[in-house]
């Protein structure tokens, strides 16, 4: 058994490991960077200015090499600075992994109450009306996307209903 986790384990790095790369891959061979949008905004930028802050952000060097500082530093827990926010990466996940965290138990429990419920509705009488609907409710949440159905229980929940907020800005 923990030779079969431990192979699991090793090929789920390789597997994160190439999406990883395929990613930042696609992401770097897109058209323009972060320096070009700057100088959009402002087309005063001399051009010695461009060239200086690709070399800072290291956009002179080539994808791999790039690629390899964002991993090493990830692994190490180094997100970056975001701009946008003027403050690091990790101060505005954890926060957000807070919520998610709670969401995420929540949603857990519900799901066991409620799942444990309808089974146990559902095998008292096997074949009947009650066994036949609670099996198709079984089968569609199965066959629904995730996303399509989340977008919908927003729309019932927050929009129609006003039980929760549709979305929840820091």
């Amino acid at each position: 058994m923990t030779r079969y986790l431990l192979r699991r384990l090793v090929q789920a790095m390789i597997v994160l490991l190439v999406m990883s790369f395929v990613i930042y891959s696609l992401i770097g061979l897109m058209p323009g960077d972060p320096i070009d949008i700057m100088i959009a905004s402002n087309p005063n930028v001399a051009p010695e200015a461009a060239a200086a802050l690709r070399k800072l952000y290291g956009l002179d060097q080539p994808l791999t090499m790039r690629y390899w500082r964002w991993l090493t530093a990830a692994l190490t827990g180094d997100f970056g600075y975001s701009r946008t926010h003027s403050q690091p990466v990790l101060h505005m996940l954890l926060p957000a992994l807070g919520q998610t965290s709670k969401l995420m138990i929540s949603s857990f429990v519900i799901s066991v109450i409620l799942s444990f419920a309808l089974g146990i509705m559902a095998a008292r009488k096997p074949g009947g009306l009650a066994d036949g609907i609670i099996s198709l409710l079984a089968f569609a949440g199965i066959s629904v996307p995730v996303f399509w159905l989340a977008l919908m229980m927003i729309l019932v929940f927050a929009v129609q209903l006003h039980w929760f907020p549709a979305s929840c800005i820091w």
